[in-house]
């Protein structure tokens, strides 16, 4: 019966010390959450006899984590962007909207040590979705800017 209660005993503190450990993080200062909207309107392809020009509503999130220092360590940013692609000579266009997230890790001064970014473009012409690591530059899912693709978009646009 001792045994059993040792053991008993063993494994609750066990269990305390794990949730103590566990518990480390909470003492992290709180994340920050910062918010803005722009407007974009830039040059988004070379079609045929025209420029297509890329015209977007841009929201950001940008949500930062820190140590119990208070130090940034890594933060996460949410860009959700509606919007159009128009024929600048005519003003035939189509819709474009989508997502990127960016996942950042810090250095102390700030700076990024590594970053990575999942994509999604709802285009009937460029679509795409996958992750980038800007380390390597690998890429896996689906590229949607593709030279077709871009043809395909040109021509719907006029070109």
């Amino acid at each position: 019966m001792t045994r059993s209660r040792n053991r008993r005993l063993a494994a609750a503190l066990f269990a305390g010390a794990a949730l103590a450990l566990t518990a480390a993080p909470a003492l992290a200062v709180t994340p920050t959450v910062e918010t803005f909207s722009a407007h974009r309107e830039v040059p988004f392809a070379d079609c045929p006899g025209f420029t297509a020009v890329g015209i977007w509503d841009i929201d950001h999130r940008i949500t930062y984590f820190y140590d119990s220092e208070g130090v940034a360590i890594r933060d996460h940013d949410q860009v959700d962007f509606t919007g159009r692609i128009v024929n600048a000579e005519t003003g035939a266009w189509v819709p474009d909207s989508g997502s990127r997230t960016f996942f950042d890790t810090l250095a102390p001064d700030g700076s990024f040590l590594t970053t990575y970014m999942v994509t999604v473009r709802k285009s009937d012409y460029i679509h795409d979705a996958g992750r980038i690591d800007f380390q390597s530059g690998d890429f896996h899912g689906h590229d949607g800017f593709t030279p077709d693709n871009i043809a395909a978009l040109c021509e719907a646009l006029g070109g």
